[in-house]
């Protein structure tokens, strides 16, 4: 197999003439900044991720993956078969530094005894950014910016302008939809590529404003974050002379695992360090057994790869900067220390069960109180998992009491469905670990008050719930908090029903697109299916299977299908003899008045 691996730094990758041809074939641009789940943050993570390395002056390089193109390296044209993604949006980045910069310029949001000064500086950093994503195409006399990334397109709707577009801070009011005949699909991603540059802009201004000011400091930091970007974030460009060995590559880099992952590697650190033991005073550890010491947390817990990053970013209250593994050495050595009670390795391994044993209960909802185990069901439920799971494991680790748990886990409920309904707020991996670290230090109420939400705030949420939701996912999930607020209050009893989100799916009573002969049209009016289909009176949970089998049919077949499940909330429904306005209408007030009530609001 022929193929040439090459780690480029940004001003490598983005180098004089570099061209990049993303085909037809590969998928439109997909990367979102909503950062509602962990399907459609990857924007935010990245940014995340970048600022937080950039910020703590690590002397190493940022690693950001592979790519995979086509080149036999006589051009410097190349065809990308896996990457487009992360070139896009790293394209997009660049871009927003010198849109943000043509903002400030515009506003004047600088000091106004130095505008001269500042203004060369705006203009020489914009031009230096012009020069990593475009090259100057020379047309005779006349040079003019042609973009390092270009978007392959036949006929059809052409993504490559939009790109331009946002390349050059334009509006995506220019963008003719009508004229180009764009279905909803190609306006949603279009879209995606201006709520990014945009999402990139409010963080380059949360960052690098001052009181709304680009100051000098801030100016010169924003100086070093470009540089950093240029000259500290990688990745591998792997090169291959045709399509066939590009995706045979793609296909090996997707489908197969490292040789050895952070829980190997922890496994041979802890035995290693018990056999070093055993060693050392063989009397005294005549009877250790180092491999069973291993078996013993794989027997008992949820010991997977997943538990060793959690705990790393539990315990060091912000994102891995290297290998899981290799920072759970450093927690070691830092944190543990040979003493009267045992030794350095016993005092982590103890440490290691007492946060598996928290780790496994998450992960399994193994809480013996229901209110308790509800709330922490639809944390884990809510997206970001990975944060979640830090935030936890770092809670129940620290405090005891389940009863103020409980308390703190329902101010970060209301600050989850915030970020997930609301459009004013989303999710930051930067509140969490703020709340981790203030945790680490015992200062509990000062982490519950990084999710507290203010009067307004609160007042916009209790609306939220009466309004329309169209993500099939974030609908899906309020409907399972609706159950748990009614599951809260049944009594307990020697069986309990155990909702399995996994399982369940959305179901809309009066179907998205009903047909004219069903009872849906006949007994509904028009504008109260306009006004109600998406809202929560109108949605409840079944299997995928029978969700397939209800489809649009009339309410007498649906009802058949709704009494075939044990969840109350959907027997409800088939118990009826006829269902109109009336009923869907008062579903959804009731619906609504129980989750505020369970949520304290």
């Amino acid at each position: 197999m022929e193929f040439t691996p090459e780690q480029k730094v940004l001003n490598d990758l983005f180098g004089n003439d570099m061209t990049y041809i993303i085909p037809e074939y590969q998928r439109p641009y997909s990367w979102d900044c909503i950062g509602k789940s962990d399907k459609n943050n990857q924007v935010n993570v990245i940014w995340q991720d970048l600022i937080d390395f950039y910020e703590s002056k690590s002397p190493n390089i940022y690693f950001m993956g592979s790519m995979v193109v086509i080149g036999d390296g006589t051009t410097r044209t190349y065809e990308v078969v896996d990457g487009q993604q992360r070139l896009t949006t790293l394209t997009i980045l660049l871009t927003s530094i010198k849109c943000f910069l043509a903002e400030v310029l515009l506003n004047k949001n600088m000091p106004s005894t130095e505008q001269t000064e500042f203004i060369a500086f705006i203009n020489a950093s914009s031009e230096n950014i012009n020069k990593l994503i475009f090259n100057e195409k020379r047309n005779g006399l006349f040079t003019s910016p042609e973009k390092k990334v270009k978007i392959e397109r036949t006929f059809g709707f052409s993504y490559d302008n939009v790109l331009k577009v946002v390349m050059e801070c334009g509006e995506a009011s220019s963008i003719s939809f009508e004229l180009e005949g764009a279905s909803d699909e190609q306006k949603e991603v279009t879209m995606r590529y201006f709520k990014n540059r945009q999402y990139f802009i409010d963080q380059l201004r949360d960052t690098f404003l001052d009181n709304g000011l680009l100051t000098r400091e801030k100016a010169v930091d924003l100086s070093n974050f470009f540089e950093f970007l240029k000259n500290k974030v990688t990745v591998v460009q792997i090169r291959v002379p045709k399509f066939d060995v590009a995706y045979q590559i793609f296909e090996i880099l997707n489908n197969r695992g490292l040789p050895l992952s952070n829980k190997d590697l922890f496994r041979n650190f802890l035995i290693s360090k018990f056999h070093t033991l055993k060693l050392s005073n063989k009397s005294k550890y005549k009877d250790l057994d180092p491999n069973e010491k291993w078996r013993v947390l794989e027997a008992r817990y949820e010991l997977d790869t997943e538990f060793i990053s959690r705990y790393v970013e539990s315990k060091n209250g912000k994102n891995q900067k290297h290998s899981a593994y290799n920072d759970i050495e450093a927690i070691y050595e830092k944190n543990f220390k040979d003493s009267l009670q045992g030794s350095k390795i016993e005092g982590f391994y103890k440490d290691i069960e007492i946060n598996l044993a928290i780790y496994t209960t998450i992960i399994n909802t193994h809480f013996l109180d229901k209110k308790l185990r509800n709330c922490i069901s639809f944390l884990t439920k809510s997206g970001n998992l990975s944060y979640t799971l830090n935030l936890l494991l770092s809670l129940l680790r620290q405090e005891k009491d389940e009863s103020k748990v409980l308390i703190f886990l329902k101010t970060l409920e209301k600050y989850t469905i915030y970020t997930i309904l609301g459009t004013s707020k989303r999710f930051s991996a930067k509140p969490i670990y703020q709340a981790i670290n203030f945790i680490n230090s015992g200062k509990m109420k000062e982490a519950q008050e990084v999710f507290d939400l203010n009067s307004a705030e609160l007042d916009e949420l209790k609306k939220l719930f009466d309004t329309q939701i169209k993500d099939n996912d974030i609908a899906k999930l309020i409907i399972a908090k609706y159950y748990y607020a009614v599951d809260n209050k049944t009594p307990e009893d020697v069986v309990e029903q155990i909702l399995d989100y996994a399982k369940a799916t959305l179901e809309h009573i009066i179907p998205q697109n009903p047909n004219n002969s069903t009872n849906w049209v006949t007994d509904f009016d028009s504008k109260f299916r306009q006004k109600y289909t998406y809202k929560l009176g109108n949605m409840t949970l079944l299997t995928q299977k029978m969700n397939s089998s209800a489809k649009n049919y009339d309410f007498s077949k649906k009802k058949g299908i709704y009494g075939q499940t044990k969840l109350p909330m959907t027997t409800e429904i088939a118990n009826l003899s006829k269902i109109d306005e009336t009923f869907i209408e008062s579903r959804h007030n009731k619906i609504i008045s129980a989750i505020l009530t369970d949520l304290n609001l």
